[in-house]
């Protein structure tokens, strides 16, 4: 039985920027050939990379269209980011 009191769920997420900068870089791509490439700003794939800015729907999908990497990963990846930020970020 898979109840929530033997279920283990971490208490660190990755952002789903980290997993982008892995894959432009698994395709020997720099950040500003995939921003041209993405046909984004600059600032903007940098803010993603440094888990500032979300991956949408249109960047998913130009993600995809770059690096042949389906958007549903990126959707599972932001999800989870979220879920973890609303479950275990701490009130300041």
């Amino acid at each position: 039985m898979n109840t929530s009191a033997n279920r283990w769920t971490p208490h660190w997420a990755i952002h789903p920027g980290e997993h982008l900068r892995e894959c432009i870089e698994s395709h020997g791509l720099s950040t500003e050939d995939f921003a041209r490439r993405v046909e984004m700003p600059v600032a903007i794939v940098d803010a993603i990379i440094a888990g500032q800015h979300p991956i949408t729907l249109d960047i998913a999908m130009r993600i995809d269209r770059t690096l042949g990497i389906m958007p549903e990963l990126w959707f599972v990846l932001q999800a989870r980011w979220l879920r973890h930020q609303e479950t275990f970020q701490v009130s300041a």
